[in-house]
């Protein structure tokens, strides 16, 4: 008997025995948290999508799913949705006028969505009286009205996952008590969970969201705008009932679709460290170079200028007009702005015509009480974003001593 091509037909007859055994699964566990309830009866459930690589996706999702056990109808609310069609739609976001609306499609819809995209959704299905089902279900559909499914999304305090949380425990009976012990957190340090394998996206998160983003009094509550996070709420969560006894709010749940390993994001070779570091080394070398020929080349200066002046304009657009919450706190204003973009073109005068930059000394000044202030801040400023602002002070500092010199030397 030939055991190796046995195997191999029992590898491949595997993964449909899994999905075989997970449909049965579903099947017994449905009949037997609904035996005895009313034939129409719905169930509804919390949906957790992992990470996806797209930068909305980065954080997961939230969803309600509500199946009727009678009609068997399956239908997934979802507070995520938005039309990036719409009018000015990037202008909005960026000024935090973004509207998201609320939305339901078919379950087996949404499940393609994500299979399609290797992203593992977690299924709880919540341990409710049919009343309180029916609750939820009723207020889901009066939200999906047109003049009601439309709200103004906040990535922080108002998004699909809390949305999905005050929808659930403002329609049922009980109290929920969430007995998770909390992990002292803050928002940052929760957005940073996540991107781990997208650096680039941390970094400008990191350097447009202020020092509201690490307020250390972030309770468990305002932790829930995560969506893995509030799945742990509802795992320990319980609905205390009429008599005063508790019992656990997730009647059971299941993996209803895996996660694909090769669709998940890699993290990139280019990382903003490693462009930092190389900066702050070539930077260095100029600088020692400009010192041994006493002139400051100013073309190096006028590139530094540009970027951080035009980084400045998305920085200072959302600290002052922006609704986004956090973005008004942002020490990063005061060496990211488009005041660098006049500085330019002032350095840009001073090599054209050979003259002095008498703007050395505010420069390096405006550096040094920065870099002086991410010692006293609040702001969690990270370590390449460190890196970035000792390139442009260390340059700030070799320009000053070498225009000062020179000075020195027409005055003698």
């Amino acid at each position: 008997m030939n055991f190796a091509n046995n195997n191999v037909s029992l590898q491949k007859f595997m993964p449909f025995m899994q999905v075989f055994l997970r449909y049965i699964y579903t099947i017994i566990l449905s009949l037997l948290c609904f035996s005895g309830a009313r034939a129409d009866s719905l169930r509804v459930s919390v949906l957790t999508c992992s990470p996806g690589t797209d930068a909305y996706a980065h954080f997961g999702h939230t969803a309600i799913r509500i199946t009727n056990m009678n009609t068997l109808q399956d239908t997934v609310y979802n507070y995520g949705c938005f039309d990036y069609s719409s009018n000015m739609f990037v202008y909005k976001f960026i000024k935090g006028e973004t509207d998201y609306i609320l939305g339901a499609e078919p379950a087996k819809f949404f499940f393609y969505r994500y299979k399609v995209y290797g992203i593992e959704v977690m299924e709880q299905v919540l341990n409710l009286s049919p009343n309180d089902a029916e609750n939820i279900h009723a207020l889901l559909e009066e939200n999906l009205k047109p003049e009601n499914m439309e709200y103004r999304y906040n990535y922080l305090y108002d998004n699909c996952t809390t949305r999905a949380r005050d929808a659930i425990e403002s329609a049922i009976t009980y109290d929920i008590i969430y007995k998770k012990n909390p992990i002292k957190l803050t928002a940052r340090q929760e957005l940073h969970e996540f991107l781990g394998n997208a650096p680039w996206l941390r970094f400008g998160i990191d350097l447009v969201l202020g020092e509201k983003l690490d307020d250390k009094n972030f309770d468990k509550r305002h932790q829930m705008f995560i969506p893995s996070h509030y799945a742990a709420e509802l795992d320990s969560a319980y609905i205390v009932l009429e008599d005063g006894t508790e019992a656990p709010l997730v009647s059971y749940k299941q993996i209803i679709l895996d996660a694909n390993p090769a669709m998940q994001e890699q993290a990139p070779f280019i990382t903003p460290m490693k462009v930092f570091i190389l900066l702050f080394i070539f930077v260095f070398v100029v600088s020692i170079f400009d010192f041994t020929k006493k002139k400051v080349t100013y073309e190096y200066d006028i590139a530094l200028s540009l970027l951080q002046g035009l980084a400045g304009i998305i920085v200072s657009f959302l600290f002052f007009y922006s609704e986004h919450p956090t973005v008004d706190s942002n020490w990063f204003v005061i060496i990211l702005n488009p005041l660098y973009l006049l500085y330019a073109i002032y350095l840009a005068y001073c090599m054209r015509k050979d003259k002095p930059n008498k703007l050395a000394a505010v420069n390096m000044s405006v550096l040094g009480i920065f870099f002086l202030l991410i010692f006293v801040i609040k702001q969690d400023i990270q370590t390449d974003a460190i890196v970035m602002a000792s390139t442009l002070l260390l340059r700030a500092i070799s320009v000053h001593i070498i225009e000062y010199r020179n000075n020195r030397k027409k005055t003698n």
